[in-house]
């Protein structure tokens, strides 16, 4: 799947700007009043704020409010019509006070008992006193190890060197340290509005459940009922009746799964049609495709990217006792405070219920292992690793920008949910492969497919089998691709590109858990258990097996790094560079081919000796191994073939 990097756009909008910013500083225009938080403005407008005039760039929108200098604002002259120039006024005959400034911390000789701080190595926790620059802090709020000690900063407070009566003020979650002192920040209310504490809330109406009655709240609806093939309603799926199915040798069975296990055969039974076409008995089609898709390998993926349906996923709520159980372990890690901390500037999309929800949408995430495996550990991995790829891919990376509001890089994570630059209004664009296998396959419906969500998923081949996944239904994201920004879509997106391989790589979730152990081939090419193995699997062709860590792949460590930090997560030992790792290739311990494509071997005993086969490859084609049927789709398009039922009879399509 292809990415798009913001931070490199944004690089290269900002050095643009700043060229332009040259050729118009000087352009008077027709200029308007700005008023902070009412007036909107476009990108080119000229307003008057503080009897200076300015334009707009990069979007400011309300409450950027304009200045010299600014990301969002030029600084231009005023026309003569609507703004009066300012009148210097007379200076007053008085004596100049002296200047006010700030005293600093005195640079006496600094104890020796007192720990150096040294950028990107020295490690603190909250209370530690530093020197730094011949004066001295005191850590606060967790600054980790790229926050350099400064007075007045989020993290240090200056302090005299060899004196540390005075404690640093730190808050206890869900309190933060706001101009000195420790405030539990509003709370985000079901109608979208917030309040200082949840009772605090507007009380909402009552809920409409899926049976028709209201209740105060999804959770109180009665349970869902479930409507069964044969119309009958009960409580739960399992209840159904089961609905026999019949099998290629003409039998009944429960499911598929059950049928007689059939001979695979060496040689297809091909017969003529009598119109230019050829005939294939089904039985013949299913023992192939269960032959080929059966083994250990596979077994385990299948299992690991079961999904949960849809209305389970959209009653899960924040400590709702009816949550999934790898819910409830994410929430025991992730809670909603947390969140909040570890992306404060995110996209409002982005919200923690709908990171419960992805969560909930795959019960192999966060599971609980029986085999002995720590379920908790496993869980508190996978989500520091996806986190630290998510600031990466969706990250502002703008340490200096007045936006980021102090936050460092490693926290400013999911800030974009759509590609920089890209709307909804797009039709057209370079996601588009509207022709050939891949647009007969997963149609483009006057839609672009660019990067959207956490994990920016790109491409209408990318969109459609997401889809499937998600409801079992293509066209769902083909024809509403914006439902994988503004819904639970944008972080499951994510989730389901966590658990599923990218043949020959493994899943992230099988690097992460154990399942998937390096055997010789991989070991050959640098390739170990650790956090250096994810960004291969992500991104391996640009960031790994250049023989010096690039710099994409320096930022991943970094943000990995805080983040295990902060969740007390020991990553001693773990391989986190990919700097000598060669690309997974199908001699390595997590080579799966899952996809069909037309085997051009021959067949003596078959019509034109063409072998009317399909064959599992590891590039992406139309006919999935996951998909049952698509290996008698795949050898019916390409040899013209028709399936014949037990009678010889043609099953229609």
């Amino acid at each position: 799947m292809l990415r798009s990097n913001p931070a490199k756009k944004v690089a290269f909008i900002t050095l643009l700007s700043a060229s332009m910013g040259l050729f118009t500083a000087n352009v008077a225009a027709q200029e308007q009043p700005f008023e902070l938080g009412v007036t909107k403005v476009s990108n080119g407008d000229v307003v008057s704020y503080q009897r200076e005039c300015f334009k707009a760039k990069n979007s400011p929108g309300t409450w950027e409010a304009p200045k010299s200098g600014s990301w969002f604002w030029d600084q231009v002259t005023c026309s003569n019509d609507t703004v009066e120039p300012p009148v210097e006024p007379e200076p007053p005959i008085l004596e100049p006070e002296p200047p006010v400034t700030e005293p600093e911390p005195p640079t006496t000789e600094i104890p020796s008992d007192i720990t150096p701080f040294v950028l990107g190595e020295t490690r603190v926790v909250n209370g530690d006193v530093v020197s730094y620059q011949q004066q001295c802090y005191i850590a606060q709020n967790n600054p980790g190890v790229w926050e350099a000690p400064k007075a007045n900063s989020w993290f240090w407070k200056s302090t005299n060197c060899g004196s540390t009566t005075e404690p640093p003020l730190t808050c206890t979650l869900p309190e933060v340290l706001i101009d000195n002192q420790c405030v539990t920040p509003p709370v985000e209310c079901p109608d979208g509005s917030s309040a200082a504490t949840a009772e605090e809330c507007p009380v909402i109406p009552p809920v409409t459940c899926p049976d028709g009655s209201t209740a105060d709240s999804v959770e109180l609806c009665p349970p869902a009922k479930v409507v069964c093939d044969d119309g009958s309603v009960v409580d739960d799926i399992a209840q159904c009746p089961v609905t026999p199915v019949t099998c290629p040798d003409g039998s009944t069975a429960g499911s598929v799964a059950d049928c007689p296990v059939t001979e695979v055969p060496t040689s297809m039974t091909v017969t003529s049609d009598g119109k230019g076409g050829y005939l294939i008995p089904r039985a013949e089609f299913v023992a192939i495709e269960k032959s080929l898709t059966s083994g250990e390998l596979f077994d385990l993926v299948r299992s690991d990217t079961v999904t949960l349906d849809n209305a389970s996923v959209e009653a899960v709520l924040p400590l709702r006792a009816a949550n999934p159980e790898n819910v409830k372990r994410a929430e025991s890690i992730v809670d909603e405070a947390l969140w909040e901390f570890l992306f404060p500037i995110r996209n409002p999309a982005y919200t923690y219920n709908r990171f419960l929800q992805a969560i909930a949408k795959f019960p192999a995430f966060c599971r609980t292992y029986i085999d002995g495996r720590d379920s908790l550990a496993i869980c508190k991995r996978s989500l520091a690793t996806m986190f630290a790829h998510f600031v990466q891919e969706t990250g502002a990376h703008a340490p200096n920008w007045e936006g980021a509001l102090g936050n460092p890089e490693w926290r400013q994570g999911l800030y974009y949910v759509r590609e920089v630059y890209k709307s909804e209004s797009d039709t057209t664009g370079p996601y588009n492969k509207c022709t050939g296998w891949a647009g007969e396959r997963w149609p483009c419906a006057n839609k672009s497919y660019f990067g959207r969500g956490a994990k920016q998923l790109s491409w209408n081949y990318n969109y459609g089998p997401f889809s499937e996944a998600m409801f079992g239904d293509k066209m769902v994201l083909l024809e509403k691709p914006e439902l994988v920004a503004d819904t639970w879509l944008n972080l499951a997106s994510a989730v389901f590109f966590y658990v599923y391989p990218q043949p020959p790589k493994p899943s992230m979730l099988h690097v992460i858990d154990g399942t998937w152990q390096p055997n010789a081939a991989d070991k050959a090419n640098g390739i170990e258990h650790g956090f250096g193995s994810t960004i291969q699997i992500i991104n391996g062709a640009f960031e790994c097996g250049k023989g010096s860590t690039t710099a994409q792949a320096k930022a991943r460590i970094a943000y990995y790094k805080e983040i295990t930090s902060y969740l007390n997560l020991d990553i001693s030992g773990e391989k986190l560079d990919c700097a000598d790792m060669k690309a997974f290739d199908t001699a390595g311990a997590g080579a799966l081919e899952v996809y069909w494509d037309k085997d051009w071997g021959w067949d003596a005993n078959t019509p034109g000796n063409h072998s009317f086969k399909c064959k599992l490859v590891g590039y992406q084609t139309a006919y999935s191994a996951w998909t049952e049927g698509d290996y008698e789709l795949c050898v019916e398009d390409n040899f013209n073939v028709q399936a014949t039922d037990a009678n010889g009879e043609i099953i229609l399509k």
